[in-house]
């Protein structure tokens, strides 16, 4: 029986299609599905198209700002930008810049950073659930005292993260030491791609119940 050489073609070319895409466009923040699928079909053909939206740089989709009842001033203190995504990390981020860095802070930017495909794709479920998870974890900072501001990012979490502290002129970044999605092995940390390219100094938390 002659070898199945169709079939070990198949297997490459879709290997290095969704290789293409994991390395080059998941990296970047492109996480759809969809991706994927186009990258199985397409193969290395896959890898123009991926560093084409690879090198778009991160967009800002929404922000809320906050303001201090009863001050038009800005309030004196420190920037502090909390990064959160869901995970366990990240709720151990917010519960502590409670305890340590809100009650000196003057202004808070509380930020989440969805799929870099969430406005071109029309992925209303993301930008809702991005919205959901900033409310809540806005009810958790102290009222009255710092002014919060929410955002909305889209782009390669630390890229984009990175670029909202230095447009911000941010004094501080906490985030948590991990992150949900993929594993690091494959995405990189986005933790340590911050403490390695940030400006300001970056708070990491750990698990909940550890210390930060």
């Amino acid at each position: 029986m002659s070898f199945p050489w169709w079939a070990l073609f198949l297997v490459v070319w879709v290997g290095a299609g969704m290789v293409a895409v994991v390395l080059v466009l998941y990296r970047r923040g492109h996480r759809e599905s969809s991706w994927l699928v186009l990258g199985a079909v397409l193969g290395p053909l896959i890898l123009p198209i991926a560093l084409e939206r690879a090198r778009r740089d991160p967009q800002r989709l929404e922000r809320r700002a906050g303001q201090v009842a009863g001050q038009m001033a800005p309030v004196p203190g420190p920037c502090v930008l909390i990064g959160v995504d869901g995970s366990p990390e990240s709720e151990e981020a917010v519960r502590v810049a409670v305890r340590l860095v809100a009650p000196v802070a003057g202004r808070v930017l509380l930020a989440t950073v969805v799929s870099a495909d969430a406005v071109d794709c029309g992925r209303d479920d993301q930008l809702a659930s991005a919205r959901d998870l900033l409310s809540r974890h806005r009810d958790e900072l102290p009222g009255g005292t710092v002014a919060v501001e929410e955002q909305i990012v889209a782009g390669q979490p630390a890229a984009a993260l990175l670029e909202l502290a230095d447009a911000e002129d941010v004094d501080l970044i906490v985030v948590g030491r991990r992150g949900r999605g993929l594993s690091r092995t494959v995405l990189g940390s986005a933790a340590a791609r911050l403490t390695s390219g940030a400006r300001c100094p970056v708070l990491l938390a750990g698990p909940p119940g550890a210390r930060a």
